[in-house]
C-alpha cells in the first residue's frame, strides 16, 4: 500500500518539499486518494512524486 500524500507531508514537516504530480496526458480526472509514488531525499529538499489511485476521462 502506498502512503497517502498528506501523511508523507506530515512526516516531513519542517523540511523543504518539492512535489511532482504524475498523471496521464490528456483530459483525465484523478480519483481516490493522492498517494506517494516515489520519495527522494537530500540534505536540502525532499522530492515527492505523487499520483491518484485512479484516473477517469
Amino acid at each position: 500500500m502506498l502512503l497517502p500524500e498528506v501523511e508523507a507531508r506530515r512526516a516531513l514537516r519542517g523540511r523543504r518539499i518539492r512535489l511532482q504530480m504524475v498523471a496521464p496526458i490528456g483530459p483525465w480526472i484523478g480519483c481516490g486518494t493522492l498517494r506517494v509514488l516515489r520519495l527522494t531525499e537530500t540534505e536540502e529538499v525532499a522530492e515527492i512524486a505523487v499520483g491518484y489511485e485512479a484516473y477517469r476521462q
